[in-house]
C-alpha cells in the first residue's frame, strides 16, 4: 500500500529539499566559529548591561534613602526647635528603662524634677524625656529641645576657703602649751 499521490509526492520533495541543499553546502570552520565567538560576545554584554542595570537599581535606592532621611532631619529640625535663653536647662536625667526623671533648672533659678506628661511652672508640658534629651512643648504647640546645663569651673571667692588655700603650718609643741620657745627655763 503506497500512497503516490501527487500532493505527497510534492510534501516529500519541499521536505527533501533543504535537507539535500545542507548536504551538498560545505559549512566552513570559520564560519561556525565567528557565529559561536558572536554568541560568547553577545552573552558577555548582556552580562555586562545586567550588571550595570543591577548598579543603577541600588543607586537609586541609596539616593533615596539619603533624600528620605534628609527630610526626616528637617522635619525633626521644624518640629523640636533647640532652647534658647530663658528656657530650663537640664541639669540630670536619671531613672530605669523607660521611666525617666529630669531635673530642670528654670530661668529663675528654682530646681524641678519632671516626668513626661507633667506641665512645669511655666506653662511648659514635658513631651519626651530620653537618655540623652528633654523635650518640651510650649502653650502654642511650639515644642523644644532644652540644652544640657554647662558646668563651669569654680572661680575663686576670697570670702569662701576652698581646698586649694593652703593652712598655715601647725604651731610647735610648747608654743601651743604656752610656754617660750626655749621651753621656760
Amino acid at each position: 500500500m503506497r500512497n503516490s499521490s501527487p500532493s505527497s509526492l510534492l510534501l516529500a520533495a519541499c521536505l527533501a529539499a533543504p535537507l539535500t541543499l545542507a548536504l551538498t553546502l560545505p559549512l566552513s570552520a570559520a564560519a561556525v566559529e565567528t557565529a559561536a565567538d558572536r554568541l560568547t560576545r553577545i552573552e558577555a554584554e548582556t552580562l555586562v548591561l545586567k550588571a550595570r542595570e543591577k548598579q543603577l537599581d541600588v543607586q537609586v535606592n541609596i539616593m533615596s534613602k539619603q533624600n528620605d532621611i534628609v527630610a526626616k532631619q528637617q522635619l525633626n529640625e521644624l518640629m523640636v526647635q533647640n532652647a534658647v535663653m530663658g528656657d530650663p536647662v537640664i541639669r540630670s536625667i536619671e531613672g530605669i528603662g523607660k521611666t525617666l526623671y529630669a531635673t530642670l533648672q528654670l530661668n529663675n533659678g528654682t530646681m524641678v524634677d519632671a516626668q513626661v506628661g507633667e506641665v512645669l511652672s511655666n506653662g511648659m508640658k514635658v513631651v519626651s524625656i530620653r537618655a540623652n534629651e528633654v523635650i518640651v512643648q510650649t502653650g502654642k504647640k511650639r515644642r523644644i529641645r532644652l540644652a544640657a546645663t554647662v558646668n563651669t569651673p569654680a572661680t575663686f571667692n576670697p570670702n569662701f576657703p576652698s581646698a586649694g588655700v593652703p593652712l598655715p603650718p601647725p604651731l610647735p609643741l610648747s608654743m601651743s602649751m604656752g610656754l617660750p620657745p626655749g621651753g621656760g627655763k
